[in-house]
């Protein structure tokens, strides 16, 4: 098994949109307001794929760009109050039938945080608080959901799909499916501190009893108006998920 970690494609350009596109400060969701800074989180985007070229292939190459673009929409949504480094490794190992999770007929089967999985996060010294799994599918193995984030270890998986390497006509490209899932693992962080009403469930947007400031179109409208607003429709409280979640950089 061999490690390649592909280095991110960071333009000057796009920190300058990223900055330009932030807008206001959304004020905080309790008193005393806290200090204006960011919360800085490490997500491990562990990739399992079947082309042994993988990394020097065009598919390589759009999901290194979906990579950064998921680290830019969490900076630029939230405000600039989501710093997120997703570091990208690729694993050259065939996956067993037996690490797959089986959710039956109709959603079909998705790669679980197997002991495989782990033994490979350790020998890589990855950092696994946060995890996302993209991988292949395997013949047998038929994957119909877009991803799904497990709540027993706190990880998400993603099936890659022929679809996210198309370049026109997707309305929900690889970056936006890889956000959705990540949001699911803030609304688990937010619930484990007891602070439930702090991040809403991607997943509950357009439903009658969320507020008006979550956007009900779904898809990316939604995810956007999440990443800035709580229940109450005043500013998540980012600051309040340091230290167990990531680390707060008052400005």
């Amino acid at each position: 098994m061999t490690r390649f970690t592909l280095p991110l494609f960071r333009p000057a350009a796009l920190l300058a949109l990223t900055l330009a596109a932030a807008g206001n400060v959304v004020a905080g969701a309790s008193a005393p307001e806290p200090t204006d800074g960011y919360l800085s989180q490490r997500v491990e985007v562990v990739v399992y794929p079947s082309d042994p070229s993988f990394e020097q292939s065009p598919r390589g190459w759009t999901l290194q760009r979906e990579t950064s673009l998921f680290e830019g929409y969490l900076w630029r949504n939230s405000q600039r109050h989501l710093s997120v480094e997703a570091r990208l490794t690729v694993i050259h190992r065939p996956l067993e039938p037996a690490e797959f999770r089986d959710y039956g007929e109709q959603f079909g089967f998705l790669l679980d945080r197997s002991p495989q999985v782990d033994a490979d996060l350790k020998s890589r010294g990855l950092d696994a608080t946060s995890l996302i799994l993209i991988y292949v599918p395997l013949p047998g193995r038929p994957a119909r959901l877009a991803g799904r984030t497990f709540y027993e270890g706190g990880h998400s998986s993603i099936p890659l799909k022929e679809v996210y390497f198309q370049e026109d006509g997707f309305f929900r490209p690889l970056h936006l499916v890889m956000a959705h899932e990540y949001l699911h693992q803030l609304d688990l962080e937010f619930s484990k501190l007891h602070l439930p009403a702090e991040f809403l469930d991607p997943d509950g947007a357009g439903i009658a009893d969320y507020p008006a400031c979550i956007d009900a179109g779904g898809g990316d409208l939604s995810l956007r108006t999440l990443l800035q607003f709580n229940r109450d429709c005043k500013g998540v409280r980012w600051d309040l998920l340091a230290p167990a979640y990531g680390v707060w950089t008052p400005r």
